[in-house]
């Protein structure tokens, strides 16, 4: 019965959702910086009499909403929510569509309070495509009390559920030693090699490092002349692998030896700064993903399913300190890339509104079936529990 009326109040609010997507779309913030967003979402959901406030868990751009509030129960439900847009391409990641889904699904929630058995609230989790402020709140505390977080991502395909990749971030800042680059070159020594030997020792990394392993950054300054021997040179790099435990333990360990060994091969200095949060893998908890999948199935949602892990969320770091999951949506069937101008045109076309209905469905979908058969959320709890 709950998820019969929860797909009608889906129903019934979709063009909330779709001018909430339409909205964000249009006035982007890159991550950290989306205090309209925040604002905006808060305002929606205020507006249906689900209490929501900013500046949540001392985040200026968080936010905290109570939408099924039960005295009586102790089961407890998060839905995440994402609305950062990423430098220049705006909503390539389908964040505004993301967010749309999150308060669709609250909205539906609320509208059946009565019978929803459970404690359900939304949060707004800022800042994913850079630090990842899931993580101090995961860190703090804040998901230890829900028996399961779930938020929807967009995508190419139905995905029941993402394998990630754990990652952590560096910045590279070498100081050399500034000459005349024809005069006396003698005299200098160039933090640009340091950085630059550097770049080819990842390279080298990579043909011996476990599978899943990727290392990807870009410079950040090289110089400023030609015709002086570099003094600064800086790079960001990020080191993914399926394991936050490998990425900590011998992958970043293993790349800060090869980093120190460039400076000292170029008698340069180095100073290895991390940057934003440690990223964790995700953990998979196929009883869960079953559920996922018999929704997508009902409502008549091919899917496919990720055997090897992908890309990276802080959605990672929440699995670790309760349930989540974090399955996608198809937007298209073309096969474009994600934080692409092509991928970015499609959230914002027609294509967005059947997919925001979707992703509010499997949301509702999962969470109603999982409170209507108490098995089915013991058998999530047990699996996490014993991972």
């Amino acid at each position: 019965m709950l998820e019969k009326k929860l797909m009608k109040s889906i129903e019934a609010h979709k063009e909330e959702a779709f001018a909430l997507n339409e909205y964000l779309f249009n006035h982007p913030e890159i991550s950290g910086e989306e205090y309209g967003s925040c604002k905006k979402i808060v305002e929606v959901l205020n507006k249906y009499d689900i209490k929501a406030e900013e500046k949540f868990f001392g985040i200026d751009t968080a936010f905290f909403g109570r939408v099924v509030e039960k005295k009586d129960s102790n089961i407890n439900i998060a839905i995440c929510t994402e609305y950062d847009a990423l430098p220049e391409v705006g909503h390539a990641c389908g964040h505004s569509a993301s967010a749309a889904i999150s308060v669709l699904a609250a909205l539906a929630l609320k509208d059946n309070e009565d019978i929803v058995n459970a404690n359900v609230d939304i949060i707004g989790t800022p800042n994913e495509e850079d630090v990842g402020m899931k993580i101090p709140m995961a860190d703090g505390g804040v998901f230890d009390k829900y028996d399961c977080a779930i938020m929807v991502h967009l995508d190419t395909k139905n995905i029941p559920n993402w394998r990630m990749l754990a990652f952590e971030t560096y910045e590279l800042e070498f100081t050399g030693k500034p000459s005349h680059a024809a005069a006396s070159p003698w005299n200098g020594r160039s933090a640009l090699d340091g950085l630059m030997l550097s770049i080819h020792a990842f390279d080298m990394m990579r043909k011996c490092a476990k599978p899943h392993t990727i290392i990807e950054g870009f410079i950040q300054k090289g110089g400023v002349a030609t015709n002086i021997i570099s003094e600064k040179a800086r790079g960001k790099y990020t080191f993914r692998s399926d394991s936050a435990k490998y990425v900590k333990d011998e992958l970043v360990p293993w790349a800060r030896d090869a980093v120190n060994g460039c400076a000292m091969a170029t008698q340069t200095k180095v100073e290895i700064v991390p940057f934003g949060y440690p990223f964790s893998d995700m953990k998979y908890l196929q009883s869960g993903v079953d559920v996922i999948e018999s929704v997508m199935i009902d409502y008549g949602m091919e899917y496919f399913v990720m055997d090897t892990p992908g890309a990276s969320s802080d959605m990672g770091n929440v699995s670790y300190r309760c349930p989540s999951f974090h399955p996608s949506v198809a937007i298209t069937d073309e096969d474009l890339a994600l934080h692409s101008k092509a991928f970015a045109d499609v959230v914002i076309s027609e294509k967005s509104k059947p997919c925001i209905i979707n992703g509010a469905t499997v949301i509702d979908g999962f969470l109603a079936r999982i409170l209507e058969d108490p098995e089915k959320l013991k058998a999530i709890r047990e699996e996490f529990d014993r991972m």
